[in-house]
């Protein structure tokens, strides 16, 4: 954090009567001007794009709102992507009046290369990752970065990218990367090595509403984990070239994306592959995400909701495996193997076009509150409630009758429910320890009673 220096003005007369040993000065009353504003440290960023961001201070008109200038300042020069450290110092100008004042903004900007080694938790697996960026590359905020990132479960993934703010008001970053990723999923029978290229326009059109506008073109190679997986697995293996677009529409209103007490999150992922290659299908994601205080803010109840269905071509592309909706697992419907839901040949899970899953949780702080305030605060407690089931949306499409439809998506669904603790992993992804029980399962289902790890971001 950076720091705000400020010699204090003179204070008003005493308001509180004579002999009062407090007097109350009210900010907003002293009168106030910036004539001069001072940047300190600044090399390779662009003049204009700082310029842009200390105006404002220019504008006050009492010493309050100099303050809160100067603090909106720092924080939109932070922003920039440009600058470490910024720090403030406001002290009366040399030359003019009592309410004439000079603002001094000291930046320290990244290094040119800047080089990083560490490990990562995430969706069931630990990774170590090492990457080297180039930050602020052409002075304004631009970034080239290559990173690699190899998983404890035999993933690893390559990748360079390079982005490109515009510090516009709805904050657009314009992004390209080139990637390989290679991933093995021992449930479903499969290694799937993926080279391609991204691009990604992100922006904002209202308040916490983010919108991503991809362009994804991957060439694939899915090979067979074992001899003896199911054949069902092998006749889809080889290579195949998806070729498509992409929107994700997210309005997240959280207080807290780890243990949010009040708010909801709405995301929807729409995907159409088909604009070249030998893969087609328009794929609709959703995930719904509300929470509520009871009994107060240590009390919270969530209930979130996930579901997707995807709509196979006309003409003559296909679907592969690894397009395909999997269930079950730590991150989903709990007390199931990872995937261990739904379509099943000879033991491995092939996945279907359509799914639909939901939780209900009542978190609760630890029993008797050790550490409150610190260390303790980073555990919740809480009982849980889920369901899902997957469905075949292609071969038995009954969208025309609702009911036959619905009728569809809730035969044979699965439930489980069970208590346990969730710890906080920094900003964004959590820890979980469960006690799973499942209570409604079918065949060729993999039900996992008893405790149950889960380490991830997104959780149901």
């Amino acid at each position: 954090m950076g720091n705000v220096h400020a010699r204090e003005p003179a204070p008003p007369p005493s308001t509180t009567g004579a002999g009062s040993e407090d007097a109350t000065v009210s900010l907003s009353g002293i009168g106030a001007q910036v004539t001069k504003i001072h940047i300190d440290g600044v090399e390779r960023t662009h003049e204009d794009l700082v310029l842009r961001k200390i105006n404002p201070v220019f504008q006050v008109r009492h010493f309050e709102e100099l303050v809160l200038k100067a603090h909106e300042a720092r924080s939109d020069l932070q922003d920039l992507g440009c600058f470490s450290d910024v720090s403030i110092h406001i002290d009366t100008a040399e030359e003019g009046g009592p309410k004439d004042y000079e603002v001094t903004f000291k930046v320290t900007e990244l290094r040119r290369v800047v080089g990083s080694i560490n490990t990562m938790l995430g969706n069931q697996e630990g990774s170590l990752f090492t990457g080297l960026k180039c930050p602020n590359l052409q002075g304004r905020g631009e970034q080239f970065q290559v990173d690699y990132t190899y998983g404890s479960k035999k993933t690893n993934a390559f990748n360079v990218r390079y982005m490109k703010p515009f510090h516009d008001d709805n904050k657009t970053i314009l992004s390209s990367s080139i990637f390989q990723q290679i991933a093995e999923f021992p449930p479903s029978g499969f290694k799937e090595l993926n080279r391609g290229g991204l691009v990604d326009l992100s922006f904002i059109s209202a308040p916490n509403i983010n919108h991503n506008l991809q362009y994804e073109a991957c060439w694939r190679e899915l090979r067979p984990l074992t001899k003896s997986c199911a054949f069902a697995v092998r006749e889809q293996v080889g290579h195949s070239l998806k070729s498509a677009l992409r929107h994700i529409l997210t309005v997240d209103r959280r207080d807290n994306p780890v243990f949010p007490i009040e708010g909801s999150l709405f995301r929807l992922t729409q995907e159409y592959a088909g604009l070249g290659g030998d893969v087609g299908f328009f794929k609709n994601e959703v995930w719904l995400e509300a929470n509520a205080p009871i009994f107060g803010p240590d009390f919270v109840l969530q209930g979130t909701l996930n579901c997707g269905l995807m709509k196979a071509l006309s003409d003559g592309k296909r679907i592969t495996l690894a397009d395909n909706f999997y269930l079950g697992g730590p991150l989903n419907v709990r007390g199931f193997d990872m995937r261990g839901v739904g379509n099943e040949s000879d033991g491995n899970y092939l996945g279907s076009d359509m799914f639909w899953s939901s939780g209900l949780h009542l978190f609760a702080p630890l029993p008797f509150r050790p550490g409150r305030g610190g260390f303790g605060d980073l555990f919740r407690t809480h009982l849980f409630l889920t369901a899902g089931n997957l469905c075949q949306f292609n071969r038995n499409n009954h969208i025309g009758d609702g009911n036959r439809f619905l009728e569809n998506a809730l035969r044979n669904f699965r439930l489980s429910y069970g208590l346990g603790v969730a710890f906080r992993l920094g900003g964004i992804g959590r820890l979980e320890l469960n006690y799973c029980i499942p209570v409604r399962c079918e065949r060729g289902d993999k039900p996992a009673p008893g405790l149950q790890f889960g380490v991830g971001v997104n959780f149901l």
